[in-house]
């Protein structure tokens, strides 16, 4: 793409709709309405339609359109709409709770709420006196594709609001040029792939999923299938990844280790003679460096899921080492990369030309990446918000004169360019000593135990207002372990210091955000009340 406004870039990818017009673009998996598909050329002329009629309603360059909706792809459609209409889209996350919805609302002040049945209720009580367009009951309308209205590069095409958001938003300007930035390098890093059958699994009020799951795979001429039950587990993820013969999937680590565990599930069940043939074909994988041998020798595994799938994505947490090193003795490389939110949102990732485990991969092309004194890591580039909402101070916080974006995220790169993060700035825990510890490292090492389905390391408080290390560990199901010594067997190779020296067990998931990180000050509260309790 060489446009140098949105109005070229949305007419990039409708001459991409053109090519590709009788291609499979949008799948409905299930739901109310059952399965149903959309060609390229149904995705162009209800673009066409639905943008016309916001039109109609008023919105125009510069307005607000708010979306509250779950995956489908009514969604892709409705922002492809609002974008082809003029509008700045306002994103809202399906899992915050009507209270935080309004706050969000009320900052953003959009013009229309677009939703669907399923949230409804909830988008009219967060926005109240906000005029609500129902997308499942909405009039089909479809036109011939025509110009989208001009926007310039530097305008904004997003407002997104970060996880955990409540009494003060900050929604993070995402601009067109942002956009334009990624979609071209994300693209060129995965390289040439072929036919590509993406399975969306992450909100799509995110940037990863909506750049990587939606935007490079639709200007590549990819099928998207849009599961309506957001919780699959991965007996249903196979079931699904094989009749759909899917090849890419964009997930977080934790859908990686819920795959492993499935797969180490099933080869317990099956007869001794399979396991067998199953551990001889792993061991000789696991000498064999090509990827295309290794995928050949795990067929009995790969099966399962349908025997395509070749492109795996991770981001938004840091991934185990080991889930990775397992699945690459499968022929199938986890190509795990690293971004924020205010930095639209990739800046560094693994391909299939540059991979290392452990690592988040090179910076894009493009992008500059620095690590400041403190170690903690700094990017400047197209890639950069324009800043939070009508919040100029907390853009300052965190964006210099230069154009350094600070991240908050702690890190390194290697000799050879390739980015480690290590963990964040916010969560260091400080001990009395001065010491301090750095959650990521810990948890990264008590997540392989296989006792254990969920860890959460975060610091409690402790006296002369320093902290204690805590590991609050969820048991795997039907696990009976001895929490406390098997975390100390598990950490004995970690330097005392780093240990925890509280171990509580919780009977319940670790609350998380939508991108699947752990809100450690809720978890902390809960600490603090089973504490009380006890007392």
């Amino acid at each position: 793409m060489i446009a140098s406004d949105t109005s070229a870039l949305l007419c990039e990818l409708d001459r991409c709709f053109a090519r590709f017009a009788t291609r499979p673009a949008l799948r409905s998996e299930g739901g109310p309405d059952g399965s149903y598909e959309l060609t390229y050329a149904e995705v162009r002329g209800r673009i066409a339609g639905t943008a016309a009629a916001l039109r109609a309603a008023g919105v125009g360059p510069g307005a607000r359109v708010a979306l509250l909706c779950e995956n489908r792809p009514e969604y892709v459609i409705a922002l492809l709409a609002s974008w082809h209409a003029g509008a700045t889209v306002v994103p809202l996350d399906t899992k915050l709770g009507v209270a935080e919805l309004r706050v969000l609302v009320g900052h953003a002040r959009p013009l229309i709420v677009l939703t669907s049945l399923a949230h409804h209720d909830r988008a009219r009580e967060a926005a109240p006196g906000t005029r609500l367009v129902v997308l499942d009951t909405a009039p089909l309308v479809v036109a011939a594709p025509g110009e989208p209205a001009h926007r310039g590069r530097s305008d904004v095409a997003l407002v997104i609001y970060t996880s955990g958001t409540t009494g003060e938003p900050k929604g993070v300007a995402i601009t067109f040029g942002n956009l334009m930035f990624q979609v071209r390098a994300v693209d060129a890093a995965i390289g040439p792939q072929g036919r590509e059958r993406f399975l969306s699994l992450l909100p799509l009020c995110h940037l990863y999923e909506l750049i990587c799951g939606l935007l490079v795979p639709m200007s590549r001429g990819a099928v998207i299938s849009y599961p309506a039950n957001e919780t699959l587990l991965p007996a249903e993820l196979a079931l699904l990844m094989k009749s759909r013969r899917i090849t890419s999937i964009v997930g977080v680590p934790l859908l990686y280790r819920a795959l492993q565990r499935g797969i180490d599930v099933q080869l317990r069940r099956a007869p001794r003679l399979v396991r067998l043939v199953v551990a001889t074909l792993g061991a000789i994988a696991a000498v064999v460096p090509l990827p295309a041998v290794r995928r050949f020798l795990a067929a009995p595994v790969l099966r399962a899921f349908g025997g395509r799938l070749h492109q795996l994505y991770s981001g938004g947490a840091a991934l185990d080492v080991d889930v990775a090193r397992r699945f690459e003795r499968m022929g199938l490389r986890i190509f795990e990369g690293y971004g924020l939110t205010e930095t639209s949102p990739v800046i560094a990732t693994n391909t299939p030309r540059a991979y290392r485990v452990g690592s988040v991969g090179r910076p894009l092309p493009g992008v500059d990446v620095r690590i400041s004194s403190e170690g903690e890591i700094q990017t400047r580039g197209p890639h950069v918000m324009r800043g939070y909402l009508d919040r100029p101070d907390l853009t300052r916080a965190v964006l210099d004169d230069e154009g350094w974006f600070s991240t908050g995220d702690l890190g390194h790169l290697d000799a050879d360019g390739y980015l480690h993060v290590t963990g964040r700035a916010k969560d260091v825990i400080v001990l009395g000593g001065g010491k301090k510890v750095y959650p990521d490292e810990v948890e990264q090492v008590l997540a392989q135990h296989a006792g254990f389905a969920e860890v959460c390391v975060l610091g409690v408080a402790a006296r002369h207002g320093n902290e204690d290390v805590c590991a609050v560990v969820v048991p795997a199901p039907g696990a009976e372990v001895d929490a406390e010594t098997e975390v100390a067997r598990a950490l004995a190779s970690l330097a005392a210091f780093k240990r925890p020296t509280r171990v509580v067990v919780r009977r319940e998931p670790i609350p998380r955000t939508t991108t699947r990180k752990a809100k450690r000050a809720v978890l902390g509260d809960w600490v603090i009340a089973q504490d009380r309790e006890a007392a």
